[in-house]
């Protein structure tokens, strides 16, 4: 991987192995909430690699971007249902709670009427799977050939540029928009890290990528973003519970997730 056409043919075929994986998810008819959830990752990673290699890939990358961006969106419904129905299922096994168990149950009612709903208006996602088809040609016919190591030390140095920024921003101001930012741009980093190391690229360049004081670990990363997403999902549950029966007793119920909320913290 040292010529520069091979450290690109690599790039593009990770980049186009993300698209593809994106449709197979689509594609599967069990699990479909799982389906869902699988395929928003592979577009994140897709994503990420194109913000890691855009210094070189010119000004298609960005319209590019857009269209998986759009994609992923329009999946978000779906996979928040699913995230709130799994929060609350789990705080019922953990708790061994029946009133957790009637929320689950009607979260998950609601999360299959949405995939329904969905279903009904592109069904088997064969409109959206279309779509990550033609995005795989585009991503394949982009100048890949230009990327140098160079060109992925200066991704990861603005990666983790943005990284620190949101993290101050977090800091400064505590809301739930500042904290989801920081863990955006935390899971961001980590998938070009990983991306960087699935490519085989060798040991010296990796060591300068990773040079230079309070940069962390994938290990690292994956642990702070997975304790931010934690808090992510109570919140989401927390805002989740309007739709739920209006004779559950929601003020208890905010009330323990503020509680899980704070074991989550620690």
């Amino acid at each position: 991987m040292t010529a520069k056409g091979s450290v690109g043919a690599t790039f593009a075929a990770l980049a186009v192995e993300q698209a593809d994986k994106a449709a197979r998810a689509l594609a599967r008819r069990r699990d479909r909430h799982l389906a869902v959830h699988a395929a928003r990752k592979a577009m994140r990673r897709l994503r990420s690699i194109l913000c890691l290699c855009r210094d070189a890939l010119g000004p298609d990358v960005a319209g590019i971007d857009r269209k998986c961006k759009r994609l992923a969106a329009g999946l978000s419904d779906l996979r928040d249902a699913h995230v709130v129905a799994s929060t609350a299922r789990g705080l019922a096994k953990k708790h061994d709670d029946d009133l957790w168990r009637e929320v689950a149950t009607q979260l998950e009612a609601r999360r299959r009427r949405l995939l329904e709903d969905v279903l009904s208006r592109d069904p088997d996602f064969g409109k959206r799977r279309a779509r990550l088809g033609v995005l795989a040609q585009a991503i394949a016919a982009l100048p890949w050939d230009n990327l140098t190591m160079d060109d992925l030390r200066e991704g990861i140095r603005r990666s983790r540029h943005r990284v620190a920024r949101a993290q101050r921003a977090s800091e400064q101001v505590s809301s739930l928009a500042h904290r989801h930012r920081w863990r955006r741009r935390l899971r961001r980093l980590r998938m070009q890290l990983q991306a960087i190391q699935a490519a085989g690229v060798p040991a010296p360049v990796l060591k300068k990528i990773h040079a230079g004081k309070g940069h962390a670990s994938i290990r690292a990363l994956s642990k702070l973003s997975d304790e931010l997403g934690r808090r992510q999902d109570l919140r989401m549950l927390g805002s989740s519970l309007k739709v739920l029966d209006k004779s559950l007793p929601l003020a208890l119920l905010r009330s323990r997730i503020r509680t899980e909320m704070r074991r989550a913290s620690h």
